[in-house]
């Protein structure tokens, strides 16, 4: 009976183990089951505080350009010409200017392009000038009109009758009025007026053309005479003087009227394999003094194309009379 007991208490204990054991601590899971841990890497303790920009350099002051050496507008007058054929009758070291050389180069490019050119600036006060192949003979187109019309109020005291004509042909270069005036005053009477104002060569083909091939030289002693009788206080000249002070389309009107008085009449033609042109030329009232402008080129109806060197032969007379 004893031994009953006993083994009904060792039963007993035996069913107790598991719960016993239930109690217990959790065992470590095995390494291979442990969650992997995350080492965190703090990036901002090896980042380098960036090196600050250097500061830029300051710019290099330009270095002046060297100063032009004052030209002495009381120097004897002399004769020279460059390299290129421009010629000036100037006070010496007139080439030496910056001015000159603008004109030289502008010239020299009109040329190296192809065309023929000539050129003449003169003060009329001093007689000084820059000229450039005054000889040659260029076609004039409408340019011619204003010795035409020149002649025609010279020899009539005034246009009288024709004044709305003569204003159409000189204001507005009409073809229209030009040959209703050659045919009231005719060609003779027009040769007889370049003959007598220095341009012969043109007065002789004057009598059968109605547009004669003149010289820029030629031109120039048209524009002495136009501006002699238009400040002359001779009848009809103040009239003549206020046409030609109104031309459209003159590229030195447009680029001196706003400060100057400008008479002038431009003269243009497309090329058409025989006869081409662009021209302008007149009397410009600068402040340095009046004088002639003549531009005579073989460039196909380019007025613009003129603008340049009328510029700087401005620009070379101002410097040429010390204004």
């Amino acid at each position: 009976m004893r031994q009953t007991h006993i083994l009904a208490v060792i039963l007993a204990a035996a069913c107790l183990l598991p719960l016993c054991s239930c109690a217990q601590e959790p065992q470590a899971a095995p390494e291979e089951q442990r969650a992997p841990q995350v080492e965190v890497y703090d990036r901002t303790a090896d980042e380098v505080e960036p090196e600050p920009e250097p500061e830029p350099e300051p710019e290099p002051e330009p270095e002046p350009e060297p100063e032009e050496p004052p030209f002495d507008t009381t120097a004897p007058v002399a004769n020279a010409t460059s390299q290129s054929g421009v010629s000036a009758t100037a006070p010496e070291g007139f080439l030496d200017t910056s001015a000159f050389a603008e004109v030289d180069a502008q010239i020299a490019a009109l040329a190296e392009d192809g065309y023929h050119v000539g050129v003449v600036m003169r003060d009329l006060t001093t007689g000084n000038e820059i000229s450039y192949n005054t000889d040659e003979r260029l076609y004039p187109a409408s340019s011619i009109k204003a010795s035409f019309c020149a002649m025609v109020c010279e020899n009539n005291g005034g246009a009288g009758s024709m004044a709305a004509t003569v204003e159409d042909c000189l204001v507005n270069s009409s073809n229209e009025a030009f040959e209703t005036l050659i045919n009231t005053y005719g060609l003779y009477a027009h040769a007889a007026w370049l003959q007598a104002h220095g341009a012969p060569e043109a007065a002789a083909d004057a009598d059968y053309w109605y547009y004669p091939n003149i010289s820029a030289g030629e031109l120039a002693a048209v524009w002495e005479e136009i501006y002699r009788y238009g400040t002359s206080g001779e009848a009809g000249g103040n009239e003549l003087a206020g046409y030609l002070a109104r031309t459209v389309s003159s590229p030195i009107g447009e680029l001196l009227r706003e400060k100057c008085d400008v008479w002038s009449k431009p003269g243009w033609f497309p090329d058409n394999g025989e006869l081409v042109a662009t021209n302008d030329a007149g009397v410009v009232f600068s402040e340095s003094g009046p004088y002639v402008m003549v531009i005579m080129t073989t460039m196909s109806s380019n007025l613009d194309g003129l603008l340049p060197l009328i510029d700087a032969l401005d620009a070379a007379h101002a410097t040429m009379c010390g204004a």
